[in-house]
């Protein structure tokens, strides 16, 4: 019951606060991989530029769940395909 209400205080958070609307924002989930000096500037200067753009930083529980998520879409589609159907999303494309 708790973390329904900590999801429900993010949401208007972000679309009554920050004035978002939810029918025409967009996420970006990043991995960063090398190591750690350079993952740690890489990230803040992701940061910075999201941030001078009107940007938030959505958390490191957010971000596990959109790279999940990347791998859902993959074995969804090559499920599809197994019944002839075809379908792509920009991150598979990168």
């Amino acid at each position: 019951m708790w973390s329904d209400f900590v999801e429900a205080a993010k949401k208007f958070f972000v679309v009554k606060i920050k004035g978002f609307d939810p029918n025409e924002m967009s996420a970006a989930t990043m991995l960063f991989e090398g190591d750690e000096e350079w993952a740690r500037n890489a990230h803040a200067t992701i940061i910075k530029i999201g941030k001078s753009f009107g940007g938030l930083v959505g958390g490191p529980e957010n971000g596990l769940r959109g790279y999940l998520l990347t791998f859902l879409i993959a074995y969804t589609r090559d499920l599809a395909m197994q019944h002839h159907t075809l379908g792509e999303s920009f991150e598979l494309s990168c």
